[in-house]
């Protein structure tokens, strides 16, 4: 795209925004700046001053953007992750829940080769250098996306922390609905301890 500092995107320039895509993610991650897109125009759809949660259908990249460019968090609960590695968000008025769907449309994908080659894993990352994948990204833009309006039906609720255990065997705090004694301690934890705490 010609003139990124004259575009705006999310409320900023686009220059910019790309400059804290590479500061987040170490590089214009292409998925980062696609998400950027889709959110920019899920934002266009549900208007401003709407207290917004968002649904990601994907755990790669487009979760960061939507961390990046709005609001919402995994740590506040205002973003919520389904692992169904589509390419998809949806940001909805967590009052009402009606909101827009917006993803990557394939179809559209089409018209800009080396993007669609990249997203369908159809061509060897080496094959398609980060520079002209990002030039294909950024004249895609909005172009490859596809929107509808919903209403959330499911995976609106936030979790609340809840009460709060000791745990007798390491003495670390834990969920209580995880029983008397944290997972790591029932053995079914993630890691095996190498070494006493410091």
């Amino acid at each position: 795209m010609k003139n990124d500092s004259l575009i705006m995107t999310c409320g900023r320039p686009l220059a910019q925004c790309l400059e804290e895509i590479e500061a987040f993610h170490g590089f214009k991650a292409p998925g980062m700046v696609l998400g950027l897109f889709m959110v920019h125009r899920a934002q266009e759809l549900i208007g401003s001053g709407i207290e917004a949660d968002v649904i990601v259908e994907t755990r790669h990249c487009l979760p960061d953007a939507v961390q990046l460019f709005t609001p919402c968090t995994v740590g506040n609960g205002w973003l919520k992750i389904l692992d169904w590695d589509k390419y998809a968000l949806s940001l909805y008025d967590r009052h009402t829940r009606e909101g827009c769907r917006v993803w990557f449309d394939l179809a559209k994908a089409r018209a800009f080769p080396v993007l669609y080659q990249w997203f369908m894993r159809l061509a060897p990352k080496k094959s398609l250098p980060l520079e002209m994948l990002l030039e294909d990204v950024l004249a895609a833009g909005p172009a490859v996306l596809s929107e509808r309006s919903i209403q959330v039906t499911d995976f609106y609720n936030r979790q609340k922390k809840d009460r709060i255990n000791i745990c007798p065997d390491c003495g670390e705090a834990f969920a209580a609905v995880q029983g008397e004694r944290c997972l790591a301690c029932q053995g079914k934890g993630y890691y095996r301890s190498r070494s006493q705490p410091s």
